[in-house]
């Protein structure tokens, strides 16, 4: 009888040690499986560090691409056209918003008879709208000679320049071999602005002047 008893607690304990309880609460306790899947940052190829740190590729491209700069256009320098000032002693003609002076006139008197005309100094200033290429006519003449000579140019003027910009200025002392007879009778001196590129010549503006050889 007694070795029944002791059999049958021995069968018991076994079994008990069979089961792994908690011996707090008495649940079962559940392995762990060493073959699980990772956790669901890992499942989803993102480590938690990196979950933690938001991902922004339009930041990081404008750290590694700063903006570029304001491309930097040249300005084209004009004189301030208040600052210009002609000389009082020249003869100043505006028409159109340009000007043009005659500032002075050298001339030789070879003898009694005749002479000529050796230099011609004047300013043209552009304060109009447009560009033009400036070129001088000259023409002289007295109340002898024949209409016919009273628009023939005796001599043309050319600036070294392509254009005349508005808001410029330019002088030119030019040198002219301009003949000339009658010392004594006064001429009609007449400088005449055009556009070099214009083939009709047409008079942009015009300075006269009476010119008296024996006393100019």
């Amino acid at each position: 009888m007694f070795s029944k008893v002791l059999a049958f607690a021995i069968i018991s304990a076994i079994i008990l040690m069979g089961c792994s309880s908690n011996s707090i609460t008495g649940e079962a306790v559940a392995e762990p499986n060493i073959y699980e899947e990772t956790p669901a940052e890992q499942r989803s190829g993102q480590l938690p560090e990196q979950a933690a740190e938001p991902q922004n590729d339009t930041m990081a491209s404008a750290e590694q691409e700063p903006e570029a700069e304001a491309e930097e256009i040249p300005v084209k320098k004009l004189e301030i056209n208040g600052e210009f000032q002609f000389s009082p002693e020249s003869i100043v003609i505006t028409q159109h918003n340009i000007s043009l002076s005659l500032d002075k006139i050298k001339h030789e008197i070879k003898d009694e008879y005749w002479g000529k005309i050796t230099g011609i100094t004047s300013t043209i200033l552009n304060n109009g709208s447009h560009e033009f290429k400036p070129k001088l006519l000259v023409l002289l003449y007295d109340e002898k000679d024949f209409k016919e000579e009273w628009l023939k140019p005796k001599a043309e003027i050319e600036f070294d320049m392509e254009k005349l910009y508005s808001g410029e200025h330019t002088t030119r002392d030019a040198i002219v071999n301009i003949g000339f007879d009658d010392n004594a009778l006064a001429k009609h001196f007449k400088l005449v602005l055009v556009d070099a590129a214009d083939p009709a010549n047409k008079p942009i503006v015009v300075v006269e002047k009476e010119f008296n050889p024996l006393f100019d």
